[in-house]
């Protein structure tokens, strides 16, 4: 099979990246009761945007470590590269997001910070049956560090024809999972990450079928217009069901799985259309959405600890306004913070990431 090298940086999942952080934003910033949050999941869509960009994205990086196995990349040597890269991409901001909240909200936080500092949050709030105020969104952060622990050694050491295998069996794992853990009306199944499985999974055997280009990836790429449509209303389907029957649990159980489904179709279909349309430049390629994507991992630590600084006091003639603006003052405040930490935190500290390079890797050791 010839194999795609899953190289090329797509721009547009930088957007895809930015609207995921956008809905969880508006899903802690707007009351439950509003119209948006009341119709729409918009947390659980932006979380499992990100975990099925993090199984495609993960998974292609180690698909080209695999390939380079046994041409001069020793398995030692990968796994090293895998997680200090990580490790320089995810930790120094999350630690300083956890100083900050011991310097703004310690009594929130130290009570827990031990979780918190050994990325287990999940299982905290798990244990606790429930969130606490600003460390709640923590949860998929650890989710997702869980995942980067175990994934290398999935893809690293298993055979290439059996990795499609493991994937359906990731998906899987997530369905009984979360059926086992069934307690309405918490289902905190999902904070435990083999409960949210399913969504790297898919993301996973989308890129494996790129990589590759297997036959039923080609085959994909045929009805991917269709498949997108009748991917989007199943889940429209699923969440009116889910609205209506609230302790269905078979509903509940497919219903994180389809709307990974759904993401899966919406990344076939981005990272495939090289044709510009309008729709693509308006969303896809909108330089607001790439640029918010490329801060998103600011604006997701941060995002909960705007609202909790002291809101400025309006004049009279404002205060008919005040939500929106408000809300539009606290919005310009989080990009700011974010871009901060992007330009003088992050991106210093990434350039770490050119020492640890697997091409350079293996140019040392074929000398």
């Amino acid at each position: 099979m010839n194999k795609n090298n899953h190289s090329g940086y797509i721009p547009q999942l930088d957007a895809l990246r930015a609207i995921a952080v956008l809905l969880v934003i508006i899903s802690h910033w707007l009351a439950a009761s509003h119209f948006l949050n009341r119709y729409l999941p918009n947390g659980i869509l932006g979380v499992t945007l990100f975990f099925v960009l993090s199984g495609y994205l993960i998974t292609g990086i180690l698909l080209k470590s695999k390939e380079m196995l046994g041409k001069g990349l020793r398995l030692k040597d990968a796994f090293i590269i895998f997680y200090v890269r990580r490790s320089l991409r995810i930790f120094p901001v999350y630690y300083l997001f956890i100083l900050l909240l011991v310097l703004l909200h310690p009594i929130d936080i130290l009570p827990s910070i031990v979780w918190h500092l050994l990325y287990a949050s999940n299982f905290y709030f798990w244990l606790h049956n429930g969130f606490a105020a600003q460390l709640s969104h923590l949860w998929s952060l650890a989710v997702e560090e869980q995942f980067y622990l175990i994934w290398p050694a999935v893809i690293l050491m298993t055979g290439r024809m059996k990795l499609p295998k493991v994937f359906l069996a990731g998906i899987l794992i997530a369905l009984v999972f979360r059926a086992l853990m069934y307690n309405p009306p918490s289902h905190l199944g999902r904070l435990l990450m083999p409960g949210s499985l399913d969504a790297f999974s898919v993301g996973a055997l989308l890129a494996y079928g790129q990589f590759y280009k297997t036959n039923w990836y080609n085959k994909l790429l045929s009805v991917k217009t269709v498949g997108f449509i009748g991917m989007s209303l199943l889940m429209v389907l699923l969440h009116i069901g889910l609205h209506y029957y609230k302790n269905d649990l078979l509903i509940l159980i497919f219903y994180y799985l389809i709307i990974s489904l759904f993401f899966f179709m919406l990344l076939l279909v981005v990272s495939v259309n090289t044709t510009k349309n309008r729709l693509s430049a308006l969303l896809l390629e909108n330089p607001v959405l790439l640029y918010l994507g490329k801060i998103s991992y600011g604006l997701y630590l941060f995002h909960l600890i705007i609202p909790t600084l002291n809101d400025l006091h309006l004049p009279g003639l404002l205060l008919p306004y005040s939500v929106n603006i408000k809300l539009g003052l606290r919005f310009v405040l989080l990009v700011g913070m974010a871009s901060l930490s992007w330009y003088f935190f992050e991106k210093p500290i990434l350039r770490f990431k050119n020492y640890f390079d697997i091409r350079l890797k293996v140019g040392r050791e074929s000398e």
